[in-house]
């Protein structure tokens, strides 16, 4: 049996802590909050790593690590630790990701929290968690920290350091697993003496580990000492804050040798490293951290050589066909991140880390249209961490050009949308406009700059039903024009168009966003995404001839360009364009291409308007025969199931009047049928059991019977590709057979992982074999 999650790989050699690894299981098998309290470098992340994979198997709903100290503690909230969680565990919400959203996220599921590395943000973890607990039922948390998190109910374990016993066989496999000869650990007293001097730090054990290759445990044991001296003599050295090194004198000690043992290069590395947020690959590496003393062609030895101390850490869930991506342990990170201060270079690399990330999407978003847009939009996500962290530097700095830039460009990509975090965009692009009123608009290229911003956020709000604050946000870009005496360019065509057609999908907006799309003709992806506002406004507008012509030609544009994404939005507008001309036939066809696409993709967003408008089309050809009452209560049905995903999606349909007046329609047609009554009860009917609702929309079979595990959450192209893999073929094989990119199928892939819970191929071929295939 398989459980969803996001555990990383426990590869890391385990030695000794039975009796806290016990009491750790034991209170969290009997309570629902245990936080692991102890040093930096003691141990407790390895252990709460432990804990989870045992604990695992009886949590159906998955156990889930959150790495806390991703964040930037300066003004961290709880809603922005909410949306952190929502990221994590997969919450796909195009509304505000808050408690709310959480709590109905975890509604009746038994799911283990782990909040790696809270002591940061005690103060907004400590009012997250206490919400969690009190709201959640069923939901664990295990937290680690420095301190406890001072909550009712909470049970505290302190984790000590190792005793002496364990900490020589810690010491002795980590050595013999960094390629040590057996002789060198052959005096035991020597290795005793070492663990004692490093007090049973098992961080520090393993730092020191993975120098006896090169230093006898003597050698060691004599520069601890020295450095030990050095402390003694510089009280200085104590450490304050997050930017300094490890508080622990201890392991600030074996840290230091650890240190003076790397290279030039290597130290430099280690410190500009420290830079990233989360998890980075050696193509960021080289951009953000070489020069003044590091060569990019340096960089790979140089790297390969802070692996083989322990200092760099690599993701071991990483796929075969991806490139490896490497970490810092949060105290190594503050380590660095404190010696590049030393060095007077944080700016310099921060400068360099932000420049990097606001190309990596500036790219993503003028290159995304093509064959390989769900990789575009997959390393969007990817990179997020650091694509946020460029955007604070930004705002810190009061570069605020560059924030409005990285903010738009992180919403052009379209990933919000597909990975469900809107929410968290808007997040930004208010922070950046709200940054930009404070300070005087110095010319006319900032206005512009910050109008296209403004209507870019009034885009956002406006697929959300949020009318009155896209009309205000329209309103300042058109001022800020009249101000400066600008031109109306077209981000604010796009903006104001978007957002009538939204908003009331009049026939002005067609206008608007045919220039806008005239405008765009040199930016292909902002032309297509302008080209789909366009299409979709003339679906809206009562004018069917005009919506078909357009459609169709938008349809034609998205198949030439090989999107497949965009192939399935146009699929959707044509469909609704058919549907306004009564077409049932072309509509009912081009909505289950589209809806299939969908699927495919795993694309939640676009599934739930194909489900809706599925229902349209199934109510528009209500009449007499035989099979009416039939399809009256499948339309109901898929209502209700859209219903439950725009729910779950924070939808307010409400606020989408033109999709409102589609949604009212049918369900009179439907009543008409089944009467208020019949309707009330299919519409409920399909809020309950939407799981189904890509089935019942493209008329395939349903079992009845129970599926294992994981099942439902693969769909018919994932399934294709676990069963192709089984087979033993490659990525590059799979995607010739199935007209796909390898790329594609390595993104298939990893989501089949993780929605399985399993760790490789061989694991997919062995479920699929004992699983899979008997799946309906």
């Amino acid at each position: 049996m398989t459980t969803p999650g996001t555990l990383p790989l426990d590869i890391a050699t385990w030695v000794g802590r039975d009796a806290e690894l016990a009491q750790a299981c034991s209170r969290l098998r009997h309570g629902r909050l245990l936080t692991l309290i102890g040093t930096g470098g003691v141990g407790k992340t390895r252990l709460a790593l432990r804990v989870a994979h045992l604990l695992q198997s009886s949590h159906p709903g998955g156990a889930w690590m959150v790495d806390l100290g991703v964040l930037q503690p300066q003004g961290v909230t709880p809603e922005r630790i909410y949306a952190h969680l929502a990221l994590t565990l997969g919450i796909r919400q195009l509304g505000p990701a808050g408690l709310d959203v959480l709590l109905d996220h975890l509604h009746n599921r038994r799911i283990l929290l782990v909040l790696d590395n809270c002591e940061q943000l005690v103060p907004a973890v400590r009012e997250c968690v206490n919400a969690l607990v009190r709201t959640a039922p069923h939901v664990r948390i295990l937290a680690t920290s420095r301190q406890a998190l001072s909550i009712d109910g909470e049970q505290t374990l302190v984790v000590p350091p190792m005793p002496p016993h364990e900490a020589v066989d810690l010491f002795n496999a980590c050595a013999l697993a960094a390629g040590a000869s057996p002789a060198v650990i052959d005096d035991q007293r020597a290795v005793t003496d070492l663990c004692r001097q490093l007090d049973g730090l098992p961080l520090a054990i393993r730092l020191a580990a993975s120098r006896v290759r090169t230093l006898s445990v003597q050698q060691l044991t004599q520069r601890l000492a020295d450095h030990r001296f050095r402390l003694l003599a510089d009280p200085s050295a104590a450490c304050a804050d997050n930017e300094n090194p490890p508080r622990h004198s201890t392991l600030r000690q074996v840290v230091d040798v650890s240190y003076d043992l790397c290279t030039d290069g290597e130290q430099t590395l280690w410190n500009r490293v420290s830079t990233f947020a989360g998890f980075c690959d050696l193509s960021a590496i080289e951009a953000i951290c070489t020069g003044d003393g590091v060569a990019t062609a340096e960089v790979l030895d140089l790297v390969s050589g802070l692996v083989d101390k322990s200092v760099l850490s690599v993701d071991a869930t990483a796929g075969l066909n991806h490139p490896p991506r490497y970490y810092l342990l949060n105290t190594l990170r503050d380590y660095g991140r404190h010696k590049l201060a030393t060095s007077g270079q944080t700016q310099r690399v921060r400068d360099r880390h932000r420049d990097y990330y606001r190309a990596l999407t500036s790219r993503a978003a003028t290159t995304w249209l093509g064959p390989t847009e769900p990789e575009a939009m997959a390393t969007v996500h990817r990179e997020l961490p650091d694509i946020l962290a460029a955007i604070d530097e930004s705002i810190a700095c009061q570069d605020l050009p560059a924030a409005r830039e990285i903010c738009r460009d992180l919403v052009r990509t379209r990933a919000p949308f597909f990975f469900g975090w809107l929410d968290l965009a808007t997040q930004q692009l208010r922070r950046v406009i709200d940054a930009s009123k404070t300070i005087p608009t110095p010319h006319r290229d900032d206005a512009a700059d910050l109008a296209a911003t403004m209507s870019l956020a009034a885009w956002v709000d406006a697929t959300q039903g949020r009318h009155t604050n896209a009309a205000e946000l329209v309103g300042a870009a058109y001022e800020l024009h009249q101000q400066w005496e600008l031109a109306v360019t077209p981000a604010v065509l796009y903006g104001h168009g978007s957002s009538v057609a939204l908003n009331t999908g009049g026939q002005d907006a067609i206008s608007l966003l045919a220039a806008a799309r005239e405008a765009l003709a040199d930016s292909p992806g902002d032309r297509q995404m302008a080209s789909l506002m366009w299409a979709m406004a003339s679906a809206f507008a009562d004018a069917p001839a005009t919506a078909v012509r357009n459609t169709e030609e938008y349809l034609r544009q998205s198949e030439a360009a090989h999107a497949p994404w965009t192939i399935s939005w146009a699929l959707w507008t044509a469909a609704l364009a058919a549907l306004a001309n009564d077409d049932h036939a072309r509509a009912e066809e081009l909505a289950a291409r589209g809806l299939s696409l969908q699927r495919d993709l795993d694309d939640q967003w676009g599934q739930t308007w194909s489900i809706e408008l599925s229902a349209w089309i199934i109510a528009a050809q209500l009449g007499g025969g035989d099979s009416v009452s039939t399809e009256a209560r499948r339309a109901g049905w898929l209502l209700g199931a859209s219903r439950a995903r725009q729910q779950k999606l924070g939808v307010n349909l409400p606020g989408l009047r033109p999709l409102a007046r589609r949604n009212t329609q049918a369900r009179a047609a439907i009543a008409g049928v089944l009467g208020e009554t019949g309707l009330a009860e299919a519409v409920d009917a399909g809020v309950r059991r939407h799981a189904n609702a890509v089935r019942i929309a493209l008329k395939e079979s349903t079992s009845r019977r129970p599926a294992a595990i994981g099942s439902l959450r693969l769909t018919d192209r994932q399934r294709e590709v676990a069963a192709m893999i089984t087979q033993g073929m490659t990525s590059a094989e799979i995607g010739t057979h199935l007209r796909i990119t390898a790329r594609t199928v390595d993104v298939h892939v990893r989501d089949i992982l993780q929605r399985l819970g399993l760790r490789g191929r061989a694991a997919i071929a062995t479920w699929w074999t004992t699983q899979g295939d008997q799946q309906p």
